[in-house]
């Protein structure tokens, strides 16, 4: 799309990816089957063993199978196109030849959130956070922050903004709006966490706080679709983004205030995003 101006204010004016598929149909139903088969088999045995004999900490295939989104997209290209259509998909999917602003924002932004949430804690508890304790999950014992940073953007960075983003957004792009493919990529995001109520105890503490949780995702699927649109269809802004928030959201010392600040933060975002893409919607 050379030439193209910047959607950062105008996203009406992203083409979608020109269809590369070689016509196969069924390709959206593989990559739904896959992408929830292949997490959910890996999740299963997880809550099994929470509701017998009970986990201390969480065992590394939960990470893992956060990969089944990008699963789900590579089957569905081969299906749909062949090693033809995976490749294409590969190289837009993770091409750098985006405005350098996107890298400003899938790196400064949850700096920025960091900032938020820490200032707020300060002033409701009426103490700065402890710095060592940044980063660090007791789903991740025994690693320092650079190592559980890497660890998000590997598993649920990499693995489920390959699928979402990277091949379930564009596809249904070419059929309808941004602003309502966002939409459903967010349910469908939704539903793929259901296992997770089983058995992680982040989710099964929230009870009515599911509500805010969902509203939070649906807002940052708007965000990362403007995101992901603005960077040319490269999903590694939002890859970076997605890492940097799970990053500051799930460590231990971010319960609660820090993390309900950031999660604020961003359903603003959203909001602000579902009207420029409601605005720019054909």
């Amino acid at each position: 799309m050379p030439g193209m101006r910047s959607p950062v204010f105008e996203p009406g004016l992203v083409e979608v990816p020109p269809p590369t598929d070689g016509g196969r149909r069924g390709g959206l139903v593989v990559f739904l089957v896959v992408a929830f088969a292949a997490t959910w088999a890996i999740w299963l045995p997880i809550l099994i063993q929470t509701h017998t004999s009970g986990i201390a900490i969480m065992p590394p295939s939960f990470f893992v199978a956060s990969l089944g989104p990008g699963c789900g997209a590579i089957a569905a290209s081969l299906w749909s196109g062949g090693f033809g259509e995976l490749t294409a998909w590969a190289r837009r999917t993770f091409a750098l030849g985006f405005a350098p602003v996107w890298w400003a924002f899938a790196i400064g932004m949850p700096i920025a959130y960091l900032a938020m949430g820490w200032i707020t804690a300060f002033l409701v508890t009426g103490a700065w956070p402890d710095p060592a304790e940044f980063g660090l999950t007791e789903k991740l014992p025994g690693l320092v922050w650079p190592a559980v940073a890497m660890v998000w953007v590997l598993t649920f960075g990499l693995g489920e903004e390959a699928g979402w983003r990277g091949w379930l957004l564009p596809r249904l792009s070419r059929r309808l709006s941004l602003f309502w493919a966002s939409l459903i990529v967010a349910g469908v995001w939704i539903a793929w966490h259901l296992p997770a109520f089983f058995f992680n105890p982040t989710y099964i503490e929230m009870g009515p706080g599911i509500i805010g949780w969902m509203l939070a995702l649906i807002s940052g699927s708007y965000l990362l679709a403007w995101m992901t649109a603005g960077a040319r269809w490269s999903i590694v802004p939002v890859l970076l983004w997605h890492a940097g928030f799970d990053l500051l959201t799930a460590a231990d010392v971010s319960a609660g205030v820090i993390a309900s600040t950031i999660s604020a933060v961003v359903m603003i975002q959203g909001v602000a995003c579902a009207w420029l893409l409601w605005r720019g919607r054909r």
